[in-house]
């Protein structure tokens, strides 16, 4: 187990690629079971919505889907199962580093609705924001690289899917659960 999460973390930090984990379909299965169960426990800790919640497990499915139709485009579905559990294993401890800032990034966002609604609202951006947004960057930028590294394609091209990508999911996302102000 220590060995899959060094693997993991020399690919967040550029050192190692997708195809040093092994092609395991189980391994991918795991991580995705893993990876929904922590999105969900922080949706239940933070006092989520159902609809939230399932909007989550709508877009981990999504993920696994857009890896497979990317890798399917550029003719390297044999990549797959190495590809999806680097994605997995990443963002699953980006998610679990950044757990902590959410309760913080809420009540920022609560309080700016608030200085707002009283007439004063200043932008302002505040550290945990600052910090949530730090990961947000740095999940693009792995997914970028496990991209690269498993279509044998310009980083740039690849930096610029995941954006995109990034933007859609964010899209629906929010439009199947809008956020709530208290």
């Amino acid at each position: 187990m220590l060995p899959l999460f060094r693997a993991f973390v020399d690919i967040m930090l550029h050192r190692r690629g997708p195809e040093d984990l092994p092609a395991s379909t189980f391994l991918v299965w795991a991580l995705l079971a893993v990876a929904i169960a922590v999105t969900l426990g922080i949706h239940y800790v933070t006092g989520g919505t159902l609809r939230q919640a399932t909007a989550s497990v709508v877009v981990a499915f999504l993920d696994v889907w857009f890896v497979w139709a990317i890798l399917r485009v550029f003719n390297r579905e044999a990549r797959f199962r190495q590809a999806m559990a680097a994605m997995l294993g990443t963002n699953t401890i980006l998610t679990i580093i950044g757990a902590p800032l959410v309760p913080m990034v809420q009540a920022a966002a609560n309080a700016a609705v608030a200085a707002a609604a009283a007439g004063s609202a200043q932008p302002s951006v505040s550290l945990p924001l600052l910090l949530t947004w730090l990961l947000v960057i740095w999940s693009l930028l792995i997914g970028a690289f496990v991209f690269s590294r498993a279509l044998e394609r310009p980083y740039l091209l690849c930096l610029c899917i995941v954006i995109a990508y990034f933007f859609l999911m964010n899209i629906l996302y929010f439009t199947m659960a809008p956020p709530r102000i208290a």
